[in-house]
């Protein structure tokens, strides 16, 4: 098997896991379990940054995403371009917004988390939550179409 084809595939499951993951921190802070909260969220959001760090990389030195579905029947199509475009545009946002959250979060833990930040952060929880779902459906379809 093909190191792309590892890469590709490892960072799929991760944002296919991310959202249930991200789902069942929450419950651990509905619970009360704030500093497993923490720690399960900061986990996942460093292994989803480095899954999609390895990504990159693999995208920059095989020569761009078109080296990469290039032999997909799909490839070059106005839906496929779309569809990529849609999934970079909503995965950059998602994860600009996460990074700030997991900054914002860790500096405020314990001074106004929980506390007078605690709304702006659970609102910022469900916008996350959405994206990375979002994430996660774009990419099972990209990685579908480089395949068909």
């Amino acid at each position: 098997m093909n190191i792309a084809i590892i890469i590709l595939t490892v960072v799929l499951v991760l944002n296919l896991i991310a959202p249930f993951a991200v789902y069942y921190a929450v419950g651990l802070a509905k619970r009360g379990d704030l500093n497993a909260h923490r720690q399960l969220q900061n986990g996942v959001f460093l292994v989803c940054v480095v899954g999609v760090l390895v990504l990159e990389g693999l995208i920059r030195f095989s020569g761009g995403s078109g080296s990469l579905v290039q032999n997909s029947s799909y490839s070059g199509t106005p839906v496929f371009r779309g569809l990529l475009v849609a999934h970079i545009i909503g995965a950059l946002l998602t994860y600009l917004l996460w990074t700030c959250q997991v900054i914002a979060s860790n500096r405020k833990f314990g001074k106004s988390l929980p506390g007078k930040f605690s709304s702006a952060h659970k609102l910022i929880g469900y916008l996350l939550f959405f994206g990375l779902s979002y994430t996660a459906l774009t990419a099972a379809l990209v990685y579908a179409l480089i395949w068909l």
